[in-house]
Parts: structure tokens; C-alpha cells; sequence
């Protein structure tokens, strides 16, 4: 069985379109979309003429089993994240001003406005957001695999840090192993290609196919909206316990 795996959407709806155009073609039968779904911020991406979250939600909708939420779907529903990353959110969190909400975070949360647009959504793609929940576990072949948007403590990836090495992700891989997986999924850090991290390394590979094990294992792989890096999707075979990261090779507008 080969599943799909999407992140970091971003509105980019032309981009989403390819990448399920590709996991289709390459035999996916069931897809999980691991956030950020929408978020479209002005000084990264480069297609404002064409981004619709509207018809990005209703295509994951339509095409995923299993959906989580990301930082950017947080904000644009208004909704205080479960895990909080170590930072204390005052409950009226988003009925404060961006300059109070910077004194407080002190830059270590994204505020997000001072790049971001508000996503065009109707009513019912804000209650699907403000739905989605915070990781999923799956079984196949036997095996639990788990996930998520980013990391725990900051599962969602409402921080503005992003870690290098692989002992700071030693908390999430407790996570992982608590909920009775060895081997979870994220996006968020929108790098080609796929990095899996273990207890002791995180190896950062070009895309391409790998095969995996069964040791306790966090893997991350890229965006599928047009950023600074090239994106693409992921396809996790569970037969063959192997990922394949796929670049989407479309720059279209």
C-alpha cells in the first residue's frame, strides 16, 4: 500500500493540484495532509493572483483521510494551539494588538499579520479548521505511525525557532514512542528532499527513495507550495517500509 503524504500547502491551490495529479500516477490509495493549509504570507510566495484556500480545503477535504492542523491554519481560524511550545498564551491571545502580542511573545512566536493576507474562507472552511485535530496515529502492516504538523513540544509550530540538531528533538521522539509509534511524519520546515532524525542524527537526504527501519524514527518532508525551496510530496510504501520524496517540478503561475 503506498500513502501519500502533503504539507504546507499555503493556498498554493495550482501546486496542490500537481502533487495530487503525482501521487495519484504513482499508485497512492490513501493521502494525509499534515497542515498549513492555508497561510499565504507576501514575502515568500509569489503567487497572489492564483491562491485560493477556499479551494484548497475543499480538495483536501475531498482527497485526504487524514488531516492535522498547522501553525498558519491556527491563526487564520483564531484558535489557541494545545501545545504551546513552552509559551504561555493569555486566553485573550488573539483580542490583543500585534505590538501587544509582540511584548509579550518577545519574537519568539510568528504574529503572522505583518506578512501575512487573510485567507478567503467561508464559514464552513473556517468550523473544518478550527475542527482538525492536533496529530493522528495510523496502523498499516502491523505498524502505528504517527503525526504531525512539527515537533513537541511546539507539535504545531507556533515558534519562530527551528532546531538544528538532533537532541532537541529528543522530547519528540518520546512523543512518538508514547503513543505507541516508532516512526512519525511532519512538514513545516518546508526543506526538499526528506530528513530523518533519530537519537542520534538527523540526516538530511536529497529527494529520492530510502529505505526505512524500525528504529525510533521522526521524518520531515517538503512543502507542496512554490517557497524558497523546491517542493514536491512524499510516498510512503508500508509493504516495503520505504519513502520516496517526489519533487512536483512545477513553477507554473
Amino acid at each position: 500500500m503506498k500513502i501519500g503524504i502533503i504539507s504546507d500547502i499555503h493556498e498554493d491551490i495550482l501546486a496542490l493540484r500537481k502533487a495530487f495529479e503525482t501521487l495519484e500516477r504513482l499508485g497512492c490509495s490513501d493521502v494525509v495532509c499534515l497542515g498549513d493549509i492555508v497561510g499565504f504570507k507576501v514575502n515568500t510566495y509569489h503567487y497572489l493572483d492564483t491562491r485560493s484556500a477556499h479551494e484548497c480545503i475543499a480538495m483536501v477535504k475531498a482527497n485526504c483521510n487524514t488531516v492535522v492542523i498547522g501553525n498558519n491554519d491556527l491563526y487564520q481560524v483564531k484558535r489557541l494551539p494545545k501545545y504551546t511550545g513552552g509559551i504561555d498564551f493569555p486566553e485573550n491571545w488573539y483580542e490583543l494588538d500585534f505590538f501587544e502580542r509582540k511584548k509579550i511573545s518577545d519574537n519568539r512566536v510568528f504574529l503572522y499579520e505583518d506578512v501575512q493576507l487573510n485567507a478567503l474562507l467561508t464559514a464552513a472552511d473556517k468550523v473544518y479548521l478550527r475542527e482538525l485535530p492536533e496529530l493522528a496515529t495510523k496502523q498499516y502492516n502491523g505498524r502505528n505511525i504517527f503525526f504531525s504538523h512539527f515537533a513537541y513540544p511546539d507539535l504545531h509550530g507556533v515558534r519562530t525557532c527551528f532546531p538544528q540538531m538532533a537532541e532537541e528533538y529528543h522530547e519528540h521522539l518520546t512523543f512518538i514512542d508514547n503513543h505507541n509509534c516508532k516512526t512519525g511524519f511532519s512538514g513545516h520546515m518546508h526543506f526538499e528532499g526528506i530528513s530523518i532524525c533519530n537519537h542520534d542524527d538527523i540526516e538530511r537526504n536529497p529527494f529520492g527513495k530510502y529505505k526505512l527501519t524500525d528504529q525510533l524514527q521522526w521524518l520531515y518532508g517538503p512543502c507542496v507550495a512554490r517557497g524558497q525551496f523546491n517542493n514536491g510530496v512524499l510516498v510512503f510504501d508500508t509493504d516495503k517500509f520505504e519513502v520516496e520524496a517526489v519533487p512536483l517540478l512545477f513553477t507554473g503561475n
